[in-house]
């Protein structure tokens, strides 16, 4: 495999939105562009395989979505996941992707790095970057493989947390040839351009979507202050109701046969009878025939 200085390149641009210009080695097989998943999640990949098909470079990758962090009520699962930093996710990814690749894949470095690509920021958001390498074999042959990231935690870390990959490259092939893939890949990730107007764009879908999840915050925000202001309007009530009837010396009684409510003495706490006359009597049994137990409406 010739030096990247040696090769020749082609830029291309993102057939779908516009998005991004990237250079690509000319003669490789190519594919990719961005794929949207929703207004604020946009996913790009660019995907290299050498004529010989024994080299692969990827930037990007659009099968990683953006995570939350679980917590109680959000469990492991798709697009829920701890945060893993730069390194932790290079580590990881370079499992999944080239696990099926090669034979005996191992990891022979995996070290924490500053982000190349994005601002390490501070504080609720930070972003940290990091590499794997990674050794296999192939039909007999020794392989190389790499893997660079970096991953933007928003928030502490915990429950309610949320992180995206925000910059990932990868690259396998044979051992020999790995320092001239590494510099092809490091091309390719520096050659990345985004379009402006396109960048204006997503920024304006990002704030749509802000608004409209402060909307519907504060509507939902709303209706819970005014369903705690009714049922604290009604337990007041309720309780002026149970303080009244104590007072009035009644407390509030339902015959179960037919639903009705009566008001009937509170008495000295026994079970309490009515017949078809309203004649109330309070007796451990039932006084005779036709004289219903009432029972006590709870407020």
């Amino acid at each position: 495999m010739p030096s990247s200085t040696q090769v020749s390149w082609v830029t291309v641009r993102d057939p779908r939105e516009q998005a991004f210009s990237i250079a690509v080695l000319e003669g490789w097989k190519t594919y990719g562009g961005l794929f949207r998943f929703s207004p604020v999640d946009a996913r790009l990949v660019v995907d290299m395989t050498s004529p010989d098909g024994n080299t692969n470079i990827r930037v990007g990758d659009s099968t990683v979505p953006p995570y939350a962090v679980p917590g109680p009520f959000l469990r492991p699962g798709p697009r829920v996941a701890a945060y893993a930093s730069g390194s932790m996710f290079a580590t990881k990814y370079g499992h999944a992707r080239f696990g099926s690749m090669c034979q005996g894949l191992e990891v022979t470095r995996s070290q924490a790095m500053a982000p190349r690509y994005h601002p390490a920021g501070g504080g609720l958001v930070r972003t940290t970057g990091g590499e794997a390498y990674f050794t296999c074999t192939k039909n007999g042959a020794a392989m190389a493989a790499y893997v660079y990231a970096e991953t933007t935690l928003v928030g502490p870390g915990g429950p309610g947390s949320n992180w995206t990959v925000v910059a990932l490259g990868s690259m396998i092939g044979p051992a020999a040839q790995a320092t001239a893939a590494l510099a092809m890949l490091q091309h390719c990730g520096e050659s990345l351009a985004i379009n402006p107007a396109w960048m204006q764009m997503q920024m304006q879908l990002n704030n749509q979507a802000i608004h409209q999840i402060d909307a519907s915050t504060q509507a939902t925000i709303a209706a819970t202050n005014a369903a705690v202001a009714h049922q604290r309007a009604m337990i007041s009530a309720l309780q002026n109701d149970s303080f009244n009837d104590v007072i009035n010396g009644v407390s509030l009684k339902v015959d179960p046969t037919t639903g009705q409510q009566y008001e009937a003495p509170i008495g000295k706490g026994g079970p309490q009878w009515m017949n078809g006359n309203k004649v109330v009597v309070e007796s451990a049994m039932s006084p005779g025939p036709g004289f219903t137990q009432l029972q006590t409406v709870s407020h």
